[in-house]
């Protein structure tokens, strides 16, 4: 009975710590209205000393938390956080006293969704004791999902609630296209905290969410790019169904979820629909042929990690060539004297997604050939899987890759004639493909690059060779 009591007074004490985490969060940011830049500097840096002192021992004793370990552990996150935050108001502040207008609201709308965090959320509905490793747990896992969407939710909307208050005291104009901006870097700053917190990492998780949330939406708000608020939240609402469909079929991990949902709101606010469904053309086929023939790729010790369900690593090294060259391609089709480009940029999108296709399939397929495996460097037989190899069938499944990328494009309008758009996805993808070979061969063979890189590479040599392509053409 003792047991169940202490047990008891430790999930309340955490509980209690949460509670009052949202509540001096949410004060902190109500205060933006009434309490200069310099002040919040000042807090934050003290509460970053004090974390180092006696005092830090004495406020923390209020919960009961007295374990050396974890005191350390708090001791070094609370400074961490503190420290951060100390600088983004420093540096707020100077650029203020530069002359320079610096959009403080967006540190309030990190801060709003840094608050939202899965594991506190989690802590207040359950017991459990503070700093305990719930993420391990088979109960955590197994609703962890349902709080993510749930805590979006909450982050998008305390990130652009705190974005119009913080801004309206700043002196902004509260017009709908300023709405519609916050509104959409809201929901890209809550997807990116999200993704941050549920990628593994030795820095503490409220640090990440915060530098994510921050960084991420800097951007978006650099770039000017807006957007109504009927589409932002259908191309979320799209994205996210389409991502959880890749979760719930294990194409894809809860940090791969996050990663796809981010990259299709960008990419179809940007662009358009087709553009992103193109882009989860290549995941559905690569979970697909993932699985082809998995038992023997298993067996000869050739198969994906994990049954080849992919991770936030596996999108963004196939993927972040096709997200770049999508903003891009939106950017500058607002701008007349560069509109021009955008046609170039598309073929560009063609061609890096389908070496990411055509790399996938020549893999996948390629290491159950029965037939030899050469080197693509010296013609030397190699061992199936051995980076830079590539059999017959490899290559063409590769090349049918692409053709599948090229067909899709031509029927989403991204190149309107036939065989341009097979040939565009055929140059970029089949050639990109070999180019990733060439790399596995000479670059990840001597641990110069990891898989991951070699995609990175790979994939900007076939946007490349696409783009070339179309100022052959025309």
């Amino acid at each position: 009975m003792i047991g169940i009591g202490k047990a008891n007074k430790e999930a309340t004490t955490c509980k209690l710590f949460y509670l009052a985490k949202y509540a001096s969060g949410i004060l902190f940011i109500l205060s933006a209205a009434f309490l200069p830049l310099w002040f919040f500097f000042a807090t934050c840096f003290i509460f970053c000393i004090l974390s180092m002192t006696p005092f830090f021992r004495k406020a923390v004793a209020l919960f009961r938390l007295t374990d050396e370990k974890k005191l350390k552990q708090l001791s070094f996150d609370f400074r961490l956080l503190a420290g951060i935050l100390a600088v983004s108001f420093l540096a707020a502040f100077l650029i203020e006293n530069d002359g320079s207008k610096f959009p403080v609201f967006l540190i309030f709308q990190a801060l709003a969704v840094t608050i939202f965090s899965t594991r506190s959320w989690y802590s207040l509905f359950s017991k459990v004791t503070l700093y305990e490793n719930v993420r391990d747990s088979e109960k955590f896992k197994n609703i962890s999902l349902s709080y993510e969407f749930f805590l979006i939710l909450l982050r998008v909307l305390g990130a652009f609630l705190a974005g119009v208050w913080v801004a309206y005291f700043t002196g902004h104009e509260m017009t709908i296209d300023f709405l519609n901006q916050l509104f959409f870097i809201s929901i890209i700053g809550a997807f990116i905290g999200s993704l941050f917190e549920s990628i593994p990492s030795q820095i503490n998780a409220n640090a990440s969410i915060y530098l994510g949330a921050l960084i991420s939406m800097w951007i978006l708000f650099a770039l000017n790019y807006r957007t109504p608020f009927s589409e932002t939240a259908l191309a979320a609402l799209f994205s996210v169904i389409l991502s959880f469909l890749a979760y719930r079929y294990k194409i894809a991990d809860t940090s791969a979820l996050f990663s796809a949902a981010v990259l299709g709101i960008l990419i179809i606010l940007f662009t358009n629909i087709w553009w992103f469904v193109l882009l989860v053309a290549f995941f559905i086929l690569g979970g697909g042929f993932t699985k082809y023939k998995f038992k023997q790729k298993k067996d000869a010790g050739l198969a994906e990690s994990k049954t080849g369900i992919r991770s936030y690593e596996n999108v963004f090294s196939n993927s972040i060539w096709a997200l770049i060259i999508a903003v891009l391609c939106g950017i500058l089709s607002l701008y007349p004297e560069w509109s021009g480009l955008t046609a170039p940029l598309a073929f560009a999108y063609v061609g890096t997604v389908a070496t990411a296709t055509g790399d996938t399939m020549a893999s996948e397929i390629g290491v159950t050939a029965k037939g030899p495996t050469y080197m693509i460097t010296n013609f030397r037989k190699a061992r199936p899987g051995e980076d830079g190899g590539v059999s017959l069938l490899g290559e063409a499944a590769c090349l049918a890759g692409s053709v599948i990328i090229g067909l899709m494009a031509f029927a989403f309008g991204m190149i309107d004639t036939f065989w341009i758009a097979l040939a565009a996805a055929v140059v970029g993808g089949f050639l990109g493909t070999n180019i990733d070979s060439v790399l596995g061969a000479v670059l990840q063979k001597r641990g110069f690059l990891s898989n991951s890189g070699v995609n990175v590479v790979s994939t900007l040599f076939g946007a490349i060779l696409s783009f070339a392509f179309y100022f052959l053409l025309f």
